[in-house]
């Protein structure tokens, strides 16, 4: 086996360096400082520091390879400096805080600018260094007056706290930083994605429409009405088109939904009245009861939930039962539930997580739907900042409940 190269102090250093890009701090200083709340927040641990070890001033610096950046500061104006004048590179050099009484009498800072007058007239010094997560040290947080003294260990102990909280604040920024990044770039998917399903389905149903239209008048063709085997496949081609032409339209309701959704209060029972109008001859026999509520909730996304689940019961009946569907609309401490309950042959608990995945159905594959529909109302909800769950309707059948945050239902 080959031994591994040592680790230098100039790969040591590189990791540092490396580690402190990853905060997006010092890539726009010092032309453009922090955002106001981080500065805020940052002068406060300055400030506090300061209190608590009794000093005039205090300051937060990042150092990198070239610079020392001081990035909030109390008793004094931040400012950039050369790294070979900065006194806390001798902290950073040695790993661990650092109280030095008096300067002047110290061989490591008596010739300093910041000691000798030429930048300040520094005489106490103390510094703890900032730890990033990595073990990394990016920084410090230092304490100086223009008379000697010293700390006690409680002032020692809170400046070591001072610093980690000072990491916190600034992992926490990394953090969110990556996160507004990813939300964006979700975001740019998701227009991608309905753009690019938006242009498949025009080229889909051009030809299927054609196709479609040509089947349903051999249907009427008085030549094939005659020969029962011709009808029969006419029929079955027929049908075939119309379930793939459902696919797509859900194919590309689900692309288009999910988006950031515009909350309104929205009537429920209005938006069933407009699926089950949607629906026609389905759902004539059906018995579809609904409260009249109203949620807070996308128009839009919220019917094109409804209609998937009341098609869904209509479609897949108890064909012993008449089909009954109840919209339950109730408020919460946090928001509204919308139940959607039928009395059909429901589905095992066992298989639940799967029908709320993209394609997945129960049925056979000549049966009607895409397996789409409740991947969409779950990606609906999911925009909404709530969660959709399924469990029995008492009796027998499936409860499809609905959690959305809001400002809750009321009756109307």
């Amino acid at each position: 086996m080959t031994a591994a190269s040592p680790v230098t102090a100039a790969d040591r250093e590189r990791d540092r360096i490396a580690a402190l890009r990853e905060y997006g701090i010092l890539a726009r200083l010092p032309v453009q400082r922090l955002s106001v709340g981080d500065e805020v927040t940052l002068a406060g641990f300055t400030e506090l520091a300061a209190q608590v070890c009794g000093v005039r001033s205090a300051v937060l610096n990042l150092i990198d390879d070239q610079h020392q950046f001081q990035l909030a500061a109390h008793g004094c104006e931040p400012m950039v400096t050369d790294r070979a004048d900065s006194m806390c590179e001798i902290t950073l050099r040695l790993g661990d805080q650092l109280v030095v009484p008096d300067t002047s009498q110290d061989e490591r800072f008596a010739t300093n600018p910041w000691v000798t007058g030429e930048l300040g007239r520094v005489r106490f010094y103390a510094a703890s260094p900032l730890r990033a997560p990595g073990g990394h040290l990016v920084g410090t947080i230092c304490v100086f007056d223009t008379e000697p003294r010293t700390l006690d260990e409680g002032q020692r102990a809170a400046l070591r706290t001072l610093s980690v909280g000072v990491i916190d604040v600034l992992e926490l920024r990394r953090r969110s930083d990556q996160l507004r990044q990813t939300v964006a770039e979700l975001a740019r998917s998701h227009r991608q994605l309905a753009s690019f399903a938006s242009q498949l389905s025009h080229n889909l149903k051009t030809p299927l429409t054609a196709s479609l239209g040509f089947g349903e008048l051999l249907q009427d063709h008085p030549t094939v009405r005659q020969d029962p085997t011709a009808l029969d496949y006419v029929n079955r081609s027929v049908s075939a088109s119309q379930r793939m032409m459902s696919a797509i339209d859900q194919l590309l309701s689900y692309a288009s939904m999910g988006g950031a959704p515009q909350r309104e209060p929205t009537p429920v029972h209005e938006l069933v009245e407009q699926v089950l109008a949607d629906l026609g001859p389905a759902a004539a026999d059906a018995e579809v009861r609904c409260d009249r509520a109203t949620v807070t909730a996308d128009p839009v996304q919220l019917r094109v939930l409804l209609h998937n689940l009341i098609e869904n019961a209509v479609t897949y009946r108890n064909p012993d039962a008449r089909c009954e569907v109840a919209v339950t609309v109730a408020p919460t401490r946090w928001g509204s539930e919308l139940r959607v309950a039928d009395n059909g042959p429901g589905i095992p608990a066992e298989q639940r997580p799967a029908v709320l995945r993209p394609l997945v159905r129960l049925e056979s594959e000549t049966a009607a739907g895409s397996g789409l529909g409740l991947a969409t109302c779950e990606r609906i909800v999911a925009a909404h900042g709530g969660t959709l769950s399924i469990t029995d309707t008492a009796g027998g059948g499936a409860t499809v409940c609905v959690r959305l945050p809001g400002t809750g239902a009321t009756q109307s």
